[in-house]
């Protein structure tokens, strides 16, 4: 259903489609935010993007080797009433297995520019080793 109401004539207006519901685009579903894992020799790095929170609505847990991740953000008044909303996270909650590659006590975490980062510490055991090259005898 469209809220707005738009032009019949054969040049729209420009804000019409901008407000349009049906951009013919894939919307991701918003339950739980969209994730990158990435690693280098040293650690891996897990980003979850959640625009407009602050430090204070994460909850990060590890136990029994399982990190849990979780926000639960009670709804605050707004002076809007939206048109789309199409990033908003009321609540949420992740977890993930550790391998045992990870250092534990050395998880960090950084909340920057919508972006949660959780740095996780390969143990020293684990880091890349350099390239050795074996040759196979006859």
């Amino acid at each position: 259903m469209n809220l707005i109401k738009t032009q019949s004539s054969l040049f729209p207006i420009i804000f019409d489609e901008f407000f349009k519901n049906n951009w013919n685009i894939n919307v991701p579903n918003n339950s739980c935010p969209l994730t990158n894992i990435k690693q280098n020799d040293k650690h891996y790095v897990l980003e979850l993007a959640i625009p407009g929170k602050s430090n204070n609505d994460f909850k990060i847990e590890i136990e029994n080797r399982i990190l849990n991740i979780s926000i639960l953000d009670i709804d605050q008044e707004s002076d809007y009433n939206y048109t789309i909303q199409e990033f908003k996270y009321s609540s949420f909650n992740k977890s993930y297995d550790i391998p045992d590659s990870i250092d534990i006590e050395k998880v960090d975490s950084l909340y920057r520019n919508g972006v949660l980062s959780i740095t996780f510490p390969k143990r020293e055991e684990y880091h890349n080793i350099s390239k050795k090259t074996i040759s196979v005898k006859k």
